[in-house]
């Protein structure tokens, strides 16, 4: 199956100086979620600006059917940056192997173009909305909501 590429006007679009005015009805969505286990305690700091915020790293596991008919399990982990309040509940919430549920926006970085005509690497970001821990094996109950 092959994929269509994106012409070089098209790329050269994503990464223009001034972007296309916004439309004002058009229906858009930045979202994502993760379900995982925290690998390590969160880290709580204070940005120069004086705004807490929190990294909190939760991996995902997932199994893969290779070409020849077996299975591969993957682990990924997701670097996860909590802002304000949910940074402060995270802090103070969350430990290592929990299980939660993150629902957060993906935010980019880079791409731009120096004065040499280099473009600069792009980084993704998960900035997340909320975090709510996920009771283990079958507690029944409601988990306790993030702020």
């Amino acid at each position: 199956m092959a994929t269509e590429q994106p012409t070089k006007k098209e790329v050269e679009a994503l990464f223009a100086e001034n972007p296309q005015e916004r439309r004002g009805n058009a229906f858009s969505m930045n979202r994502v979620e993760i379900v995982g286990g925290v690998a390590n305690d969160p880290v709580f700091k204070t940005a120069k600006n004086d705004r807490p915020y929190a990294i909190l790293n939760v991996i995902t596991n997932s199994r893969l059917r290779l070409a020849n008919g077996e299975y591969r399990d993957q682990s990924e982990r997701h670097s996860i940056t909590t802002f304000g309040r949910t940074a402060e509940f995270v802090a103070n919430n969350i430990k290592k192997g929990q299980r939660v549920l993150v629902n957060a926006r993906l935010h980019y970085t880079g791409g731009q173009l120096d004065d040499n005509g280099v473009r600069s690497p792009r980084h993704t970001h998960i900035h997340a909305e909320t975090v709510q821990p996920l009771a283990r094996g079958g507690g029944g109950g409601p988990a306790p909501e993030s702020s």
